[in-house]
């Protein structure tokens, strides 16, 4: 169904029965058993606090509650902001992680927590782009979250860093809950296609004394996800003028045709010797070079400690502390099963149609040498995060003063990845058909036999790299290289913060209130990797590891066909025996220079702004300046030698921003914004190892010069709250964008070989400034509560970028759509969610191939009983289609990546006093 038509749908059945049927439902309610205080709660509460946070906001915001202590709509905080309109999740590991807003790719969007910044470091899982300023929201336990407002235009008081929107999360206080508050959740969730099931579990306890001067919370979360994933894959396309060698040619090069037209020998096309316009039409077609059968299978473990503490010695100070511990462990095995498609001497026939090659069949090896690969590794991943804050809310006399003063620190990475690969020699049939793909080989994959090692399939030659030189008592090894070890790949991330706020209620004309304040940060941000091989002389294959065959249902629904699935390869265990038995020599090869980096950012801000009311208009109207300090330290490699390099740089901006807000009814609000803001550049943009060649006069890297990504962002928002927990909203957003840093060949770059000494004029390619993109968009949104129980949420997101290429931006969506139907009544409550995005552009693959993912739906399903006041039952499941994630090269026929995630479903009691 075309998505536009669903958006129609759903809002018709959504303002059906507005106002006419639209009603003050009575909420789901619990008696607190100390008190006997009324305690309302539930989806149609939450729904009613998000709504009055952003009714009462100084600039346009969407917001989420939670139903009550310790109950977020999802177990996974970017699934719950998803819906919200003009929000996106990117589901390429099936839960979300990274959030996308306003068009904006994840890196130039922002979170904090309680207004201060958090740490990010994460798996691995997203190795294009490990080094980025955003945030992996499936870290976050929703037990401590009481909001999460996405604040979608700046007010001046805010922290800059984002051009699409900035998430805070308000976490819960002590003070804030009811003394002896406790929330219990325990259960199980079960992967369909991992048939794994795994424990999810988290508790909440909360105290303060009956005055109210102080009291502390604590949370734990456990939460355990079984992952399994497999797939196809394209690492490669070329075209078909580079599978033309075996057909004959005169002493000019050309391919030689007989009378008829046709050539005389070689490889058939279409099933017949093929004549010039043939070959020409076959010459242009793409091949999938590398057509891989993917899986990849992962236990994800997080434990989560967090805590607040408050106390508030007079009625005017209250002092809170908070703290946040997140252990990760992503331990993951991967495998991937691929053909060398790319041997135009070895090919016998091929088909092809419409621009694509969809049958090509080549011929086997019989002495050294390959026709295919098989890569095995595993990776023990850990992330951590710990942050800490120290806040202080004083009130003395007319003035408001509030500091926010802490630390957080994140590591992530592999620590150690073990890496093997095997080579066969047999011949081969394998195609593309759009989302169907085909290969076939010789002997069945499962047939272990055939897959050898590389000493056995390549031969040996002398290795005499430095660290073999020196593991091998300084003389060369005969062998080969059969994978290796790597020690470590470490991200670290870590900041020091302090704010300072002040504000007074004034009567100067209009304005009521003034605010000032100043912040500083000092952030660094690292990644490091120390690298291994392992060599040997030994003759071996896959068949004497003791391997396994791959579950021949983790196809099912993935368009895969042929002997190539199911294959044989080998556990994690059988990795690490394997580099050790048959590894003759391993080494470490020490800090991989090419791949180091450390930035180190001080940033230095302050901001003065002036809220105003005047009859029916509100507002807000300010400036941020901003100082940022980069000391960017990389390595250059000239001629095999790296130089350690540090370049210092200084950006100065001044950022103004301005909130109307027009009280057109009771119920009917007006808002519009403009304001400038920045997002800062990768750090790997700006420290990523620099390559100079003084003969050539090129070169390619980083670029420590870069500045900020810059816009100027514009919104209009019209807003009716027509009901409780009811409300139709309109939203026009407007992005420019200047600064866009995207990769291009510059010439005539000057710049200091610090390995040769000299200063010459260099070709570049690197990261750079001068991008331009125009964001447009609007966003309509009806949340109704209907009768009997029925309520609706729903949202239509249309945003399109000029950016003068025709892959648009990052990320962006052009249509998503989402809606909500729910039913709560006494006891029992019940949601559907559904949520579709159109295809998007991910990024650039090899040979500047234009990388995009299709249109993605996800379906997702919950209900839940209270079998007491106290205690509740729920059930969930999600991805309920099982949707396959598909990514193609330019065209939906060429595709790049075709996973399915599996569904999860879960079931889990919470007790709540």
């Amino acid at each position: 169904m075309n998505l536009r038509l669903e958006f129609l749908i759903g809002t018709a059945l959504t303002c059906v029965a507005m106002p006419a049927f639209a009603q003050d439902a009575v909420p789901s309610q619990r008696e607190d058993g100390a008190s006997g205080e009324i305690v309302v709660n539930g989806i149609r509460k939450s729904l009613q606090d998000a709504i009055e946070t952003k009714r009462r906001a100084d600039s346009i915001v969407d917001v989420i509650s939670a139903e009550d202590v310790g109950k977020l709509a999802d177990s996974n905080v970017a699934e719950s902001l998803a819906r919200l309109p003009g929000v996106t999740v990117d589901h390429q590991f099936g839960e979300g992680e990274q959030l996308s807003i306003a068009g904006v790719e994840p890196a130039l969007n922002r979170l904090t927590i309680d207004g201060h910044s958090v740490a990010s470091a994460d798996w691995g899982g997203n190795p294009s782009d490990r080094s980025s300023r955003s945030f992996n929201y499936s870290l976050l336990s929703p037990t401590i979250i009481s909001q999460a407002v996405v604040y979608k235009t700046p007010e001046a008081r805010l922290q800059e860093g984002a051009i699409g929107a900035s998430v805070d999360i308000v976490t819960r206080k002590p003070l804030d809950l009811q003394p002896n508050t406790v929330a219990v959740t325990g259960g199980g969730e079960y992967n369909s296609r991992a048939k794994r099931g795994s424990f999810r579990g988290s508790a909440l306890y909360s105290w303060h004394n009956d005055s109210g001067t102080i009291g502390f919370l604590g949370a734990v979360n456990y939460d355990k996800e079984q992952l399994s994933r497999a797939g196809s894959a394209v690492y490669w396309y070329r075209t078909g003028d580079a599978l033309l060698e075996r057909y004959a040619r005169d002493g000019s090069g050309n391919i030689i045709y007989g009378a008829d037209g046709r050539v005389p020998g070689g490889p058939t096309l279409n099933g017949q010797l093929p004549n010039a316009a043939m070959i020409a039409e076959f010459s242009k077609a793409r091949v999938a070079s590398f057509l891989a059968r993917e899986f990849f299978r992962q236990e994800r473990e997080r434990i989560g400690f967090s805590g607040a503490l408050q106390v508030r010695p007079a009625d005017n100070l209250t002092l809170t502390a908070t703290g946040l511990v997140i252990r990760g462990n992503y331990d993951n095995l991967s495998n991937s099963e691929y053909t060398y498609g790319y041997e135009g001497s070895l090919l016998q026939s091929a088909t092809y149609a419409n621009g694509m090659v969809t049958s090509a069949t080549f011929a086997g090896i019989t002495g050294n040498g390959a026709t295919g690969q098989l890569d095995t590794n595993f990776r023990r991943t850990r992330v951590k995060n710990d942050s800490l804050a120290l806040m202080f809310d004083w009130k003395p006399g007319g003035w408001e003063i509030s500091g926010n003063f802490g630390a957080t620190r994140a590591s992530g990475g592999k620590d150690p990845e073990y890496l093997l690969d095997f080579r066969t020699r047999q011949g081969f049939t394998s195609g593309t058909n759009g989302k169907n793909t085909y290969v076939n080989w010789q002997f069945p994959a499962s047939d272990a036999t055939r897959w050898l090692s590389n000493f056995t399939a390549l031969g040996g030659e002398n290795q005499s790299e430095p660290a073999v030189l020196a593991a091998n008592g300084g003389r060369p090894f005969f062998g080969r290289q059969i994978g290796g070890i790597t020690f470590a790949e470490k991200t670290r991330d870590a900041e020091i913060f302090g704010q300072a706020d002040i504000a007074r209620n004034v009567s100067l004309g209009p304005i009521n209130r003034i605010l000032f304040g100043a912040r500083y940060v000092s952030h660094t941000n690292s990644s490091t990797t120390l690298g291994g091989a392992a060599f040997t002389n030994q003759n071996f294959t896959l068949a004497d590891l003791n391997p396994y065959v791959l579950d021949a249902d983790l196809y099912n629904g993935l368009g895969v066909s042929g002997n190539g699935t199911p294959y044989a390869t080998l556990d994690s265990d059988a990795i690490r025996r394997t580099l050790e038995k048959y590894g003759t020599i391993n080494v470490n090869r020490g800090l991989a220079k090419d791949r180091y980096f450390r930035v180190k950012e001080n940033i230095l801000s302050g901001y003065v702004q002036a809220n105003f009311e005047a009859g029916r208009f509100r507002g807000n109207i300010g400036g941020r300046y901003v100082f940022t300090r980069d000391r960017s330290q990389f390595y250059v490699q000239s001629g095999g030698i790296f130089a350690p390099t540090t370049v210092t740089t200084d950006d100065n901006r001044f950022l103004p921003a301005a909130n109307l807000i027009f009280q057109a009814g009771d119920n009917v609000m007006l808002r519009g914004s403009a304001a400038k803001v920045i997002a800062r550049p990768r750090y790997s943009d700006l420290a990523g190892s620099l390559s100079l060649d003084d003969t050539t006069r090129s070169g390619s890297g980083g670029n420590p010069n870069l500045k900020p990504y810059a816009a100027t962002n514009f919104g209009l928002s019209a807003e009716w709250y027509f009901a409780r927990a009811s409300y139709l909203s309109a939203e026009i957003f407007y992005r420019d964008v200047s600064n866009y840093i995207g990769n291009e060949t510059q010439d005539g770059v000057q710049m200091t070989n610090t390995v040769t000494g000299r200063t010459l004029t260099y070709s570049i390619s690197r990261p750079v400034n001068g991008g331009k993109a125009k964001v447009t968009g609007f966003s309509l949104t009806a949340n109704a509560n209907l009768f009997w129980g029925f309520g609706i949420q729903s949202n239509y997101t249309f945003t399109d970028a000029d950016t003068g290429l025709p892959t648009g931006l990052p990320f962006l969506s052009r249509d998503v759509f989402t809606i909500v139907p729910y039913f709560e009544k006494g006891p029992f409550q019940a949601r559907v969610s559904y949520n579709r995005r159109s295809k998007y552009f991910y990024r650039f693959g090899r040979q500047q191939s234009q990388d995009y993912t299709d249109g993605y739906r996800q379906l997702d399903a919950s209900v839940s009983v209270n079998l007491t006041d106290k205690l509740q039952v729920s059930a969930s499941a999600s991805n309920l289609l099982d949707e396959t994630y598909y990514q193609y090269s330019s065209d939906p026929k060429f595709p790049t990546a075709v996973y399915k995630n599996g569904r999860v479903y879960s079931l889990s009691a919470s007790l709540r006093m």
